[in-house]
């Protein structure tokens, strides 16, 4: 009788969570195709959320240099961090998404991203990741951004992305 007040914590059994991952994959895979087909990217097959959300990133991240008329590997090494910073942010929207394991995703992301030669980066962009987080209302207004363009991958959402990605970008001398 007793539990019948008790409070219990009610988990989601494994399978439903796959499921819920393997339909989010499916649905931004769909969803972001044409977006990538036109700028002549793809999200490569995977075999895990986690694979996925490390491959979707660096795909979105890509698109957003493209769409912002950026060439990575010309930027600046501020705003090489930038763009790193702003990937941080995709992963953990997708990790989320997909039930991944953001600490992987963020480190294959990052070596996708940056060359072995930078790999130091991917450390440090962690601890600004932390003190990006404690500056709330950027952390949560980009975060929005991001999630509008998840939910709603069109041209417009990816402008609007661009955009500001390109505002958190310092001006190239």
């Amino acid at each position: 009788m007793l539990n019948l007040f008790a409070s219990r914590i009610h988990t989601e059994p494994e399978f439903i969570s796959e499921l819920r991952a393997v339909e989010t994959e499916d649905r931004l895979r769909k969803t972001m195709a044409g977006l990538l087909d036109a700028a002549g990217l793809e999200i490569n097959d995977t075999n895990t959320p986690t694979e996925f959300a490390a491959a979707a990133t660096v795909a979105i991240m890509k698109l957003v240099l493209v769409t912002a008329g950026r060439d990575f590997a010309k930027l600046s090494f501020e705003n090489r961090f930038v763009t790193g910073l702003f990937g941080f942010l995709v992963a953990h929207k997708l990790s989320r998404r997909t039930n991944a394991d953001l600490g992987v995703v963020l480190g294959i992301a990052g070596l996708d991203l940056f060359s072995r030669e930078e790999i130091d980066q991917i450390y440090k962009l962690g601890s600004s990741y932390r003190r990006l987080r404690q500056h709330r209302q950027m952390h949560v207004a980009l975060g929005e951004i991001i999630e509008e363009f998840l939910s709603r991958p069109d041209e417009a959402a990816l402008a609007d992305l661009a955009d500001v990605y390109q505002l958190c970008l310092q001006a190239e001398a």
